[in-house]
């Protein structure tokens, strides 16, 4: 206690606690700094797959501003666990924000496939080379397909051959359709066969594909109408209950009995809707 004190008088006890807290700052902020950065180069990496011309800063720090206000404005007005809740819901929004922009750009791909297959087969047929008709097709079809075949073509320029280049692009574009395309395109170059004949019969197979999952789509719309209104429900009616007693309400979020029912109630309305879906999702 002497020392300490002795210390104080000095100046040194201060000093020593404030070199450590712009210590601990300092590692914080490396810690910061090298995880935002892991974040930024899996970001990059998507951008560059979806050819985005530069990387949203959303798909950085989205996650994790939406996480920390929402968490920060509910802990202010006492809503501790609210917030918590709220906190991991935000950032798993923010977090599905590159694979929903890459599920959106699938579905305008295979929409246009069947397009770019036609053009394919055509040109095939008008004696061009497969590369030939890639660089015609990726000239007339909008993006994203003309995205891709562009750079099919530049890796095949740098030395690829246009087999491996085709394998290579089915990574990168994560279509169902796009594989069979590839797997059937394989099988014509070590089996032999007419090319365009293969690309014709896969755009009809594609064609006739889509009928099928619309149709199911059109007798599954009440099922999945309902499902979402059941999801729905839960949420609707606590805040129902919020506004006409929210002081009984706050026992969901402070007692342990309360916190319980809670849990178990989140857990089967996911448990519920993860079940429908199943149920609903067939594979055509």
């Amino acid at each position: 206690m002497t020392l300490a004190v002795d210390l104080l008088d000095r100046g040194v006890l201060p000093l020593v606690a404030g070199a450590t807290a712009v210590l601990c700052w300092i590692l914080l902020g490396l810690g910061l700094a090298s995880w935002f950065d892991r974040r930024r180069a899996r970001a990059d990496v998507m951008a560059r797959r979806l050819f985005l011309p530069k990387t949203p800063p959303l798909w950085v720090y989205g996650a994790p501003a939406a996480a920390l206000g929402s968490f920060g404005l509910l802990a202010l007005a006492g809503l501790w666990i609210p917030g918590l809740f709220i906190a991991v819901i935000a950032w798993i929004f923010m977090e599905g924000l590159p694979r929903r922009a890459q599920k959106k750009r699938g579905r305008r791909f295979d929409l246009q496939f069947v397009d770019a297959l036609m053009g394919l087969s055509n040109g095939l047929k008008a004696g061009m080379s497969l590369p030939q008709a890639l660089e015609q097709v990726s000239r007339d079809v909008p993006a994203p397909v003309s995205e891709e075949f562009a750079d099919i073509l530049r890796e095949y320029g740098l030395g690829k051959t246009i087999d491996q280049a085709f394998e290579d692009a089915a990574e990168r574009i994560d279509s169902r359709n796009y594989d069979l395309v590839t797997l059937a395109f394989r099988v014509g170059k070590e089996r032999g066969g007419n090319l365009s004949e293969v690309f014709e019969k896969i755009a009809a197979s594609i064609r006739e594909i889509w009928r099928l999952e619309e149709n199911i789509r059109t007798v599954s719309t009440e099922g999945r109408s309902s499902a979402r209104f059941m999801t729905a429900m839960p949420p609707l009616f606590l805040l129902l209950l919020w506004f006409m007693d929210a002081k009984s309400m706050m026992l969901l979020f402070t007692d342990p009995v309360g916190i319980g029912i809670l849990t178990v109630v989140v857990l089967l309305n996911v448990l519920g809707q993860l079940w429908i879906r199943k149920i609903l999702d067939v594979d055509v």
